[in-house]
Formats: structure tokens, sequence, C-alpha cells
């Protein structure tokens, strides 16, 4: 559902093509930007409490400790493995939302020439929405049919049918000048995928949630250093030296959340 409604933020919400302020793509790439950021924030907590609280409360967790797996790698793994799920959502919605401002773009072109208002690209429009549309519908047929599981089934169209989209018409210009404000979006999410995976294996996932909902708060201030959405105006783009230096002063970041929850991990007896 976070999936679909950040696809749904990034393929629809640039056809409102209002509030431009002169720049026909404008909409597009706050909207695929935001979608990326925000929902993408919300995806990195909800979808790393539940696994590891799953794990735990199901009892697998003392399965897997019981074969001598030692508690710092199943933590790790654990988080590893939510980051690259959630990799796959960024890239997929990097996708979606790149096809739109390049609809944006074309649109913008077309109504330069002929003076009427700018307009997402018809076709790029369709693409987009497309992959919001066709995964669940072909996800579902081949689950009821073939019993094809239907989430990785629908991830999986999704992320196929995105990059689809976003090479049609490709305009490598435009990507160089989107993808470093995308690739800045994935470490708040990181630093946050590791905050709630020490949470999670202290307290149960109402109180790990919550005591997101308080980091989220205290991150507010800071979340302007990676929405660098207005960088990209009139031309403009993010240097690659800014995406090292924040990748830089991220790490810092996961690895204290990473250290506190193995801690955390060894502290708690799941006997």
């Amino acid at each position: 559902m976070l999936t679909l409604t950040a696809l749904g933020c990034a393929a629809i919400l640039p056809s409102l093509h209002f509030h431009q302020f002169g720049e026909s793509s404008r909409m597009a790439r706050d909207a695929g930007l935001s979608a990326l950021l925000i929902v993408g924030l919300a995806y990195s907590v909800f979808c790393t409490v539940k696994p590891y609280r799953r794990e735990i409360e199901s009892g697998t967790l003392q399965m897997a400790l019981a074969a001598s797996v030692s508690r710092p790698g199943f933590f790790l793994s654990k988080l590893a493995g939510v980051f690259l799920a959630y990799l796959v959502f960024a890239v997929t919605v990097t996708c979606v939302a790149l096809t739109a401002v390049n609809g944006a773009e074309l649109g913008g072109a077309l109504a330069a020439k002929t003076g009427d208002i700018a307009k997402m690209y018809g076709p790029s429009l369709a693409l987009a929405v497309s992959v919001l549309v066709l995964p669940p519908v072909l996800a579902a047929a081949l689950n009821r049919f073939l019993r094809f599981r239907f989430v990785p089934t629908a991830t999986f169209l999704s992320l196929v049918l995105a990059a689809g989209a976003a090479a049609f018409r490709f305009s490598p210009h435009l990507a160089a000048r989107f993808l470093p404000a995308a690739v800045l979006l994935v470490f708040p999410a990181a630093v946050f995928m590791a905050a709630a995976a020490a949470f999670a294996v202290r307290w149960p996932a109402n109180a790990a949630t919550a005591l997101m909902g308080v980091l989220f708060a205290l991150q507010l201030p800071f979340l302007g250093d990676y929405y660098l959405s207005d960088a990209l105006s009139r031309g403009g783009t993010v240097p690659w030296s800014f995406v090292g230096l924040a990748a830089l002063a991220t790490l810092p970041l996961v690895a204290a959340f990473a250290l506190l929850g193995i801690r955390l991990f060894k502290d708690r007896d799941y006997s």
C-alpha cells in the first residue's frame, strides 16, 4: 500500500498542471521527490519494525539462535534485507518520477510551440499510470491461476514496468540532474531503518513506531539538507560531491543505531 501511494503521487499528481511557477516540470519533480522522501520514510519504519517483531513474536528468532546463529549476525542480516527491499521501492518510485518529469518537460516543449497550457506528454503519463495499475492486476491474475505470491510478484512487475517506462524517450541530461537529488533521499531512510531495527528488538511494534515518530520530529529541521528540489530549478543540479558528503555524514548515524540495536539485542532474553 505504501508503494502504491508513492507511485500514485509520482504518476498522477504531475497531471495536475498547476502551480508550475513558470516551469513545466516543477510539479512532477516536487511530487516525485516528495513521495520518495515522505512515503520512503514511512516505508523504512513500518517495513523494518514488522519483520523484526514477526521473527520475535512467532518464535522464529529462538529457533535461529538455537541453531548457533549469532545475534549480531541475525540483526545485521535482517537489516541488510530490509534495506535491499527499500532500494527496490526507491528505484521503482524514482523511475516513475523520472518518467513523469520527462513527460512534463516534453509537454512543456510542445506547449511552447503551440502556445497552449503546458501539460504532461500523454504517452509518458500513460506509462507512469500503467506502473501503478498493471502490476497489482497482473499479480492478482498470476496468484489466482498460477498460485504466484501476490506481493513479491507485484513488486517485481512494478520494478520492471517502471524501468521500461523510464527508458521511453530517455533523456540522459534530465536523468543526470534528477538522480543525485533522488539518491540523497536514501540516506535519511537508511538512518530511519537502523533506528527502527534497534527499537524493534527491544520494544513492541507500537512503542517502536512511536519512538520513530519522536525521531522524525527531531530530524525535521535537518530534512531540508536532503530535499533539494529547488536546486533543480532552471536547469540546476545537485553536485555528486554534495551527495558524497551527505553519505559520509549518514554513515556514523547508521553505525550508531546499528550498534545500539546489537547491544539491545544481546541484552534481551527471548526465550
